[in-house]
């Protein structure tokens, strides 16, 4: 019932936000005309808390940035807290501390010079206006935008930053309650973002995330068709249940995985299912691969 409520809600203010959100959109392609191209404006999203759009954030954006070399910038709108902010400082503040981690960032910068991706701290219903603000004072072009959201519908406002989304992505975690939420969740985005000509946003995708091995197969079957039957895009990637998304510089155990300023390590790479995920990712949106791209490479 607390989800029916509001998902009427959610349904009830579209009428409010399509004429809104429509003229954001026009107007600020109206006003960045002057732009080679228009930056792509990718979303991790969900329902539920805990599922991995953070992590996914800053790994997608690190690996876009430091080793495929876009130029791409992360808004953080996940007040009060900014996690993805915080994050920024504590790496920060570790590599000021660690003599191993200052010489990984030179390794890292020296086989590809990309400067830090820089994040942008927002409210969500004003995240696109303050990247568009953000660029106009740097004076510089991106390739692209990734916004990281609070759980949908704790903020009204998200709806329009929703609607100014070129494609949404939304990991998903065998449990009923979460799979239920999401589901009804990217359903209504479907209905009434994705099939609106006045928006932006070509299509969202699900993806696995937390798949452990152990779990009866006839349970992801069962969800599989679900989803299938509802029309909505599965990935072919599967993120399994993995602690090492949850390392940091911080930690320094095993091997940094989640960096804002480093790519991971190359040994916790392997099985996590991250560069699958990017790789299809980049499909999705049309990333064309960049000449010179090089593997990932131990820095430690």
């Amino acid at each position: 019932q607390y989800m029916t409520g509001y998902l009427r809600s959610f349904r009830l203010l579209f009428p409010l936000w399509h004429e809104t959100a429509g003229k954001l959109a026009g107007n600020n392609h109206k006003k960045e005309m002057h732009m080679k191209k228009e930056p792509l404006f990718i979303a991790f999203a969900s329902q539920k808390g805990g599922v991995g759009k953070t992590a996914f954030t800053v790994l997608t954006a690190g690996i876009l940035r430091y080793q495929r070399g876009y130029n791409v910038v992360v808004v953080d709108c996940d007040p009060p807290q900014h996690s993805i902010g915080l994050m920024r400082d504590r790496d920060l503040e570790c590599v000021k501390e660690n003599d191993s981690l200052k010489m990984a960032l030179y390794r890292q910068y020296k086989q590809k010079p990309q400067k830090a991706y820089p994040i942008i701290k927002s409210e969500p219903e004003n995240a696109v206006e303050n990247f568009y603000r953000y660029m106009r004072e740097q004076e510089t072009e991106f390739d692209i935008v990734l916004f990281d959201l609070p759980r949908a519908f704790r903020y009204m406002g998200m709806i329009r930053t929703l609607a100014l989304m070129h494609h949404i992505f939304i990991p998903l975690k065998a449990d009923d309650a979460v799979m239920q939420s999401t589901l009804q969740f990217a359903s209504v985005i479907r209905e009434e973002l994705v099939s609106h000509e006045d928006y932006p946003l070509k299509g969202i995708h699900l993806f696995w995330n937390m798949i452990d091995k152990r779990e009866d197969k006839g349970t992801f079957e069962a969800w599989n068709k679900t989803i299938c039957d509802s029309k909505l895009h599965l990935m072919t990637t599967c993120v399994p249940e993995t602690k090492r998304y949850n390392r940091e510089a911080s930690s320094m155990q095993g091997g940094i995985f989640r960096s804002t300023l480093l790519l991971p390590d190359n040994q916790q790479v392997k099985g996590s299912g991250l560069m699958e995920l990017v790789d299809e990712i980049c499909g999705i949106i049309g990333l064309a691969e960049k000449q010179g791209e090089s593997p990932m490479t131990n820095l430690m």
